[in-house]
């Protein structure tokens, strides 16, 4: 059982009229005495009003957690917001949220749980297409039903029929997209949910991969897109945009070092050159590409086109 699920059977596990050992509380989770101390810990860094009696622990006398009056939609929103990557990824709010999130359950524990299939973040630009398909999705996902739309491919300008097994949808470089098993490629994919619409389940059933990890798919990628490949990138920023780059998080793999002359040299892996080629153009200049060679082809030739239109007479 992981912590959390465990925390919040602990609650009220000590919530009863005795008090239990480290022993008991041990045995009864399976765990080892050390982490039964590390979870009373937990518990009550997190507030819960525990009191140490010479037989062991319990809550304090009349402290109960009061039942919340949620629906299971209420609960599941709840549970979407405290799994925010934003705040996730912020170690000085992890045991803050890991109790909100035990207090939440013990509190609502005869609520049905919804799969947490969802993760926001940030600002969402998604349009009426994304409204449509995203509830038609939740469910083929809770029902594990592959699904049938039309999707607009951006690079070949045209509107196809696709099938999808749907592992997950998420929010991501302000936009919401599924991942799943693609039916024409046979390989997992993305697709973004306002480009899909007649967005309709299916009757036909499918298996979610157990070692499918979101985070793990998406990690060599620099916002969304997976590539096949591997490539090393080394940029260079200008020294006025020093604060800018030092202080923000970019890239889960990057590397930053401040040179002599105050410019900063930046290194990541991704799997896909597209997506950072278009983020170091947006510098206007400031941003040079070391290597791969192909990066700085890419860059050049986006911000070529880029001019190009600018300047181009209306017809």
């Amino acid at each position: 059982m992981k912590r959390p699920g465990r925390l919040l059977e602990l609650v009220t596990f000590l919530g009863g009229r005795r008090a239990h050992t480290v022993d008991e509380i041990a045995g009864r989770f399976g765990v080892s005495p050390r982490t039964a101390y590390r979870d009373l810990g937990l518990l009550q860094e997190a507030h819960v009003p525990l009191v140490k009696e010479e037989r062991g622990y319990k809550l304090m006398e009349d402290a109960t957690l009061r039942p919340l009056n949620l629906t299971g939609a209420e609960h599941a929103l709840l549970k979407v917001a405290l799994a925010n990557p934003q705040l996730a990824d912020q170690p000085s709010l992890a045991r803050t949220l890991a109790a909100l999130e035990a207090k939440l359950d013990a509190a609502t524990a005869r609520l049905e749980e919804s799969p947490r299939a969802l993760q926001l973040a940030g600002l969402d630009r998604s349009g009426p297409n994304a409204e449509a398909a995203l509830p038609v999705l939740r469910e083929a996902i809770e029902r594990r039903r592959a699904v049938r739309f039309r999707y607009a491919s951006l690079s070949g300008g045209t509107t196809k029929r696709r099938g999808l097994d749907p592992w997950r949808v998420f929010q991501r470089a302000e936009a919401w997209y599924a991942v799943g098993r693609c039916h024409v490629h046979d390989e997992p994919r993305l697709f973004r949910l306002d480009r899909m619409t007649a967005v309709q389940a299916t009757d036909d059933p499918f298996a979610l991969p157990r070692d499918f990890d979101l985070d793990a798919f998406l990690e060599r990628a620099w916002e969304v897109f997976v590539g096949p490949g591997e490539h090393q990138v080394v940029l260079t920023f200008d020294r006025s945009l020093a604060p800018l780059v030092e202080n923000a998080v970019h890239h889960p793999g990057e590397t930053k070092r401040r040179m002599k002359d105050g410019t900063i040299e930046y290194r990541t892996t991704v799997s896909a050159l597209d997506e950072i080629a278009r983020w170091i153009v947006a510098f206007g200049g400031r941003a040079r590409v070391v290597e791969p060679p192909e990066l700085a082809e890419l860059a050049h030739d986006i911000a070529s086109r880029a001019a190009e239109a600018l300047h181009k007479e209306p017809s």
